[in-house]
């Protein structure tokens, strides 16, 4: 059990928190490249602090959002060719945040003194990217994520702003025990001695998985980037013989993937807007086929204009119970009354509140990838572990890599990967 000091350490993000500086080194997805337009802006929050974003022709800058002279927002700011102009009264900053006119003044020259907070942008894989560190040298790469230089055709990513702490969301990703029981209706077993496989497209897709076991054995081992664990089951074939592995990869800061089978690929990214928000960003991808036929934005439950409102926010978190369909559940039909995979994770993590207590859970064996997680945070809070500039500074996506399959029972989990494919850095 935590303490509150603990849980305090673990959720707190903003500026003068123990985890703000670490996280701060990383990249972040914060917004598609198709939702900005030219000579547009967008605003977004990223670690406690808000910033304008801006388009210009092929050219993407950001600063602090607040113009300053009077604090109008600069979210509503003309761009030009000079940079970002308030309308209250005409002052223009340029790219670097630096206030080059003043022009409600009778000095010319703008205000060279008054610097606003600018962020590193970058657009890669249809997303724009925001990095906030302030020291270049302690800059974390860009990530060599597995999908960015895929075909456009061959990848959909969707997202939504949660009213929840980017901790409770992301430990729904690194949760394998759930999966039995909120997403029931989308995840079934077969009987058969192959891995998981996806069946079906649309609405009607579903991920078969060759065990009926509900409470997995948690192992977990670290890597050079994160952790990986596996989750062990009793197949549906030889169970006396066999075991059926199911491997998440865990990477700092705050990515996750799992195993979907086939040459579908699956990775979801927890961006830390503020203590009590986050972005969610869902990118599924294939190396062989395009997604279109997939149709991924409703099956998770997070259709732009159908379930995801203008503002990015699930429409349903503004309903009693989240829409929850009770007659469905009464009726056999639905196990959760909530129709989409992503969309029933967010709701579960919402219902928590916006920060959970975690000082009155009651973890379990189930549980132990969660514990690991917290440990890693918790150790990065204090100092130590990712909060070693050098490990931003090295880090590598290599591991950030998921598996599931069947292994003889007396074999090691982590067997699942080559042993040039991992760099392990905790024994088996």
């Amino acid at each position: 059990m935590m303490t509150h000091a603990e849980n305090e350490a673990l959720t707190g993000v903003v500026a003068g928190k123990p985890l703000h500086a670490v996280l701060a080194r990383y990249w972040y997805p914060i917004m598609k490249s198709a939702e900005l337009a030219d000579r547009c802006t967008h605003k977004t929050r990223l670690l406690g602090e808000t910033f304008v974003v801006a388009r210009r022709g092929k050219e993407i800058f950001a600063m602090e959002e607040s113009c300053p002279h009077r604090m109008a927002s600069l979210t509503l700011a003309r761009v030009e060719d000079g940079g970002l102009r308030c309308i209250y009264h005409g002052w223009l900053m340029d790219t670097q945040g630096r206030v080059a006119e003043a022009p409600n003044e009778r000095e010319s020259g703008g205000r060279p003194v008054i610097q606003l907070r600018t962020a590193k942008l970058k657009e890669a894989g249809g997303l724009i990217w925001m990095n906030i560190c302030e020291n270049d040298a302690d800059r974390a790469p860009f990530p060599d994520l597995p999908w960015l230089n895929l075909p456009a055709e061959h990848v959909v990513v969707v997202n939504a702003v949660c009213n929840s702490n980017w901790v409770q969301s992301l430990e729904g990703a690194i949760d394998s025990s759930h999966s039995s029981h909120l997403h029931s209706d989308e995840i079934v077993s077969k009987q058969t001695a192959e891995a998981s496989t996806a069946i079906g497209t649309g609405m009607a897709l579903q991920f078969k998985r060759p065990s009926t076991d509900r409470h997995p054995r948690i192992k977990v081992r670290d890597t050079d980037c994160g952790f990986i664990y596996g989750a062990i089951r009793k197949p549906t074939v030889d169970p006396e013989k066999l075991v059926y592995v199911r491997a998440t990869a865990f990477a700092f800061p705050a990515y996750v993937t799992f195993p979907s089978g086939g040459s579908i690929g699956d990775l979801q990214i927890f961006v830390p807007m503020d203590d009590q928000h986050t972005h969610f960003f869902y990118v599924r991808f294939s190396t062989e086929q395009r997604m279109d036929n997939l149709n991924l934005p409703a099956w998770s439950g997070m259709q732009p204009g159908t379930d995801i409102d203008e503002a990015g926010r699930l429409r349903a978190s503004a309903r009693p119970l989240w829409g929850q369909d009770r007659a469905a559940m009464a009726a056999g039909k639905s196990f959760t009354g909530l129709t989409g995979v992503n969309l029933q994770d967010i709701v579960v993590q919402e219902s928590m509140g916006p920060v959970v207590d975690r000082t009155r859970e009651h973890l379990g064996p189930a549980d132990l990838a969660i514990i690991h997680f917290r440990k890693k945070l918790l150790e990065a809070a204090a100092g130590q572990g990712a909060a070693a500039p050098e490990f931003a500074r090295s880090i590598r996506y290599r591991a950030l890599k998921a598996r599931d399959g069947l292994l003889p029972i007396e074999r090691d989990w982590s067997e699942l990967y080559p042993a040039e494919e991992i760099r392990w850095t905790s024994p088996a």
